[in-house]
């Protein structure tokens, strides 16, 4: 089923459908063996960054709810970050080197147990989804998360606008990803126009993931230890290529206020229920 609400669809119903169908892709993953592991883990965390973009859409109605479900979530997909990372950058720094010297391609191997814990949380949950406290009818209950996620893209632009480092930037990457997920959900009110930015957001979504990977990786190149230089310039020019390119996508994604833009979504979920 798609990650966004069907017509019609009543909003509470709609998320609830929406989290355990991510849970299972993520859980059903793990029982797929053709599926190569650093995918499996790929999809897992995917997964739990989407449905903590849905639980910022309803975050005020589930009050303390949401902190404990949200930190389950980030749970889940940390426990394997330090896995996921080792394999961004072995493939990254292949990516950067066109000579005959590679780096290992041996696929990180992830303990059993740690693996074990994340589907464990995940599998809690599930459990506890139609529990959640989901007094929502429209969208003007989910219109104060939805602006607050805004609102935060907006202050890391103008946070990166004036001082373009990478710890802004991640800021601004964590924001738009949660934003874009939002709009997914929300694609139903007006396809044409929610559309065209999710569109830009996706792209935003891309070139900002792979500047943090190459970030991570200037850190690696950085090391006295690690003897090729010629890397670390490629991989420093790549990074600000592509926060360049950032740039001029949120020129063109956030040229609304949170006011404006919430203003265009209720009149189109008044219409989409007419």
């Amino acid at each position: 089923m798609p990650f966004y609400l069907l017509t019609k669809e009543p909003i509470a119903e709609g998320l609830r459908r929406i989290a355990h169908e991510q849970i299972d892709i993520a859980l059903n993953n793990f029982q797929d063996e053709s599926m190569p592991q650093h995918r499996q883990v790929h999809s897992l965390r995917a997964r739990c960054k989407k449905l903590r973009g849905l639980l910022r859409l309803v975050q005020l109605p589930m009050g303390e709810a949401f902190h404990i479900e949200d930190q389950r979530l980030r749970a889940a997909g940390k426990a394997l970050a330090e896995y996921r990372e080792q394999e961004v950058i072995a493939k990254t720094i292949r990516s950067l080197d066109d000579s005959h010297i590679r780096a290992d391609t041996t696929p990180i191997q992830i303990p059993p147990n740690t693996i074990a814990h994340s589907l464990a949380i995940l599998t809690t949950c599930r459990g506890t989804v139609d529990r959640w406290p989901l007094n929502i009818h429209g969208f003007v209950d989910a219109a104060p998360g939805f602006s607050r996620t805004y609102r935060k893209c907006l202050q890391s632009y103008d946070n990166v606008s004036r001082d373009r480092n990478d710890e802004n930037f991640h800021r601004l990457r964590k924001w738009a990803k949660y934003h874009w997920y939002q709009v997914r959900i929300l694609e139903r009110l007006n396809k044409a126009a929610i559309r065209r930015q999710r569109n830009r957001l996706r792209k935003l979504h891309l070139a900002l993931g792979e500047a943090h990977d190459l970030a991570v990786v200037q850190i690696v190149l950085e090391s006295p230890d690690y003897p090729n230089k010629r890397l670390l310039q490629r991989a420093v020019e790549r990074k600000n290529a592509l926060y360049a390119d950032a740039i001029r996508l949120c020129d063109k994604i956030f040229t609304q206020s949170a006011d404006e833009l919430v203003a265009d979504y209720a009149r189109w979920w008044a219409a989409s229920v007419s």
